[in-house]
């Protein structure tokens, strides 16, 4: 039976307890919201010693099958105010379901300042001290934790800045080659774990193997199915060509919801040299790599190794988000000018996307200017030092626009808009507006929808398909992005686990998810006066397309009819 392991920090002790039957069909992102529903006070403050931060692999974390790695983490967030979930993939979820993990839950705040560090094996968890690892980035933390424990081990740590609590810091996550370049990134999470007084997690899966399939033979056949069917998908085919990065051209010069210069603009100049073909083909020339996967078993490989022109390691998992906001948002259209802020926020675990809207207020602040890389860097290192400034940015976009008086800031629920502009992306906005994530990858629609009505429509069916998945573990990118059928998805769950649900039993089960971290939110303050986007997405007309989001507050109110 699965084992869920609860972490007492305020007493510094572990317990192992039986995973109730009612989680039978929760993983990851599902399994989240249910315990926070459970468990944790709405109106608790994400900071205190109430709020708990649930790290939970996906139901199928411990198969075979491809790109089902996912870890989510489930929390109040102190940027959202409300119930947040952020997922990784790296080798940590994995290793957590191949161990019979179901989920490690950390709660309480230790009664003195120290650090610790948490491990798990097989053979259970334990907490130790860890006051030597203070002050660390990831990456040292990282190298120190793997010349004691080994170089297989996966390891979750915070920088300085989550050690301070900042608003946007992240809980880094190792790749592969046991780089901390995977992030748990969005709302706060490394601040939630900092505040438990966690530096870092060691996850030691010795022993352990994936769990067979209760039906071998029909496992083995939706396995080829998948794979014949992402050798043929064109979509896969770019993306393991030229990762996740190859498709910002295409959102600049084709689509214009590329956010340029503090979303003035929707499309890019300087693109071709940030993304697309050209930069691919430009940076692998230089000794970087493309097409790699960032956890076992992944066919799809959108993954990457950014090396300099000396042929020095910068940083892996350059993606879309990245340079979109590090990049176009700041009129910056230095491919390796952005690596380096990437790795940077790596090092001091903070979240790229939050970063580069905060920088883009920064911007309209007098405290930069755009194109200024040199400028930015030195602001990515106020906030990783601490500094005064460094800890207003390190709030995140919506703090730094009311310390500086600014109100045009891209935020929603107090978090950072991620790079794709809700004027052209309409039905992403809606997702914008009533997802409790907030974020385009609980439901993102690159394409218009030729209504307001059908806006709503069509991002309420991509919630409920990606909650599926979220639920699952499997990476939205390899399976929803590509249009694999949600009742392939479902065969996949009844033959690794012997079950005859229907599609219908899936989808009920993502709307349970919406429907729980609605309630959460709605308890927690946050009602549907909320879901609005920032007055300037529905008035300032978007160049060079010239649209406003579209959909009416009546049509985003009947989201939630079903």
């Amino acid at each position: 039976m699965s084992k869920i392991l609860r972490i007492d920090m305020t007493n510094l002790k572990t317990s192992v307890e039986d995973s109730p039957p009612e989680y039978e069909l929760l993983g990851g992102r599902g399994l989240t919201a249910r315990i926070l529903n459970q468990e944790v006070s709405p109106a608790c403050h994400p900071l205190g010693k109430h709020n708990k931060i649930i790290l939970a692999p996906g139901l199928l974390a411990s198969s075979r099958f491809p790109s089902s790695g996912r870890l989510s983490a489930g929390f109040k967030s102190p940027l959202t105010q409300g119930i947040k979930e952020s997922n990784v993939g790296g080798t940590a979820g994995q290793k957590l379901g191949r161990l019979g993990i179901k989920a490690i839950i950390l709660e309480g705040q230790p009664t003195d300042d120290g650090l610790y560090l948490l491990k798990v094996t097989a053979n259970g968890a334990a907490i130790l001290p860890a006051n030597n690892l203070a002050g660390l980035t990831t990456y040292a933390v990282t190298k120190a934790l793997q010349d004691v424990h080994g170089d297989s081990v996966s390891v979750l740590s915070i920088g300085p800045p989550g050690e301070r609590k900042a608003s946007m810091a992240t809980i880094a996550c190792t790749d592969m080659n046991g780089m901390p370049s995977r992030q748990l990134a969005r709302g706060g999470p490394g601040a939630v774990m900092g505040s438990k007084g966690i530096k870092a997690i060691v996850i030691d899966d010795t022993g352990a193997a994936p769990v067979a399939a209760q039906r071998r033979e029909a496992f083995s056949e939706i396995v080829a199915d998948y794979a014949k069917f992402m050798e043929e998908n064109r979509g896969a085919g770019l993306v393991r060509n030229y990762g996740q990065m190859g498709g910002l051209l295409y959102l600049s010069d084709r689509n214009h919801s590329l956010p340029v210069r503090n979303f003035t603009a929707g499309t890019f100049e300087g693109a071709s040299k940030i993304g697309g073909k050209d930069t691919i083909v430009f940076l692998t020339s230089q000794g970087s790599q493309w097409g790699l996967p960032c956890m076992s078993g992944c066919i799809q490989c959108c993954s990457n190794i950014v090396r300099d022109k000396e042929g020095n390691y910068i940083t892996s998992g350059l993606e879309y988000e990245t340079s979109a906001l590090l990049g176009a948002n700041l009129g910056i259209d230095d491919i390796y000018a952005i690596a380096n802020m990437s790795r940077l926020d790596d090092a001091y675990g903070l979240d790229d996307i939050e970063m580069g809207v905060t920088l883009g207020v920064a911007v309209a602040a007098g405290l930069m200017d755009f194109g200024d890389s040199a400028r930015a860097i030195d602001l990515i290192n106020e906030i990783g030092q601490g500094t005064t400034l460094g800890r207003i940015l390190g709030e995140g976009a919506a703090v730094t626009g009311r310390a500086f008086g600014i109100s045009r800031v891209p935020v929603i629920k107090g978090q950072a808009i991620p790079a794709h502009d809700p004027r052209v992306e309409n039905g992403t906005g809606v997702t914008y507006c009533t997802s409790a994530m907030s974020d385009h990858t609980a439901g993102p629609l690159i394409f218009r929808q030729p209504s307001s009505s059908e806006a709503v429509k069509a991002s309420r069916q991509a919630q409920i398909d990606v909650a599926i998945i979220d639920n699952l573990g499997l990476c939205y990118i390899a399976v929803f992005e590509r249009t694999y059928p949600i009742e392939k998805v479902t065969a996949i769950v009844n033959a690794q686990y012997g079950l005859d649900l229907k599609l219908e039993d899936m989808q009920n089960v993502g709307k349970t998810i919406l429907k729980e971290e609605r309630a959460f939110n709605l308890n927690a303050g946050i009602g549907p006066g909320a879901d609005r986007l920032p007055d300037f997405f529905k008035e300032e007309l978007l160049p060079p397309s010239n649209l406003v989001f579209d959909v009416t507050d009546s049509d985003i109110d009947s989201f939630w009819n079903f």
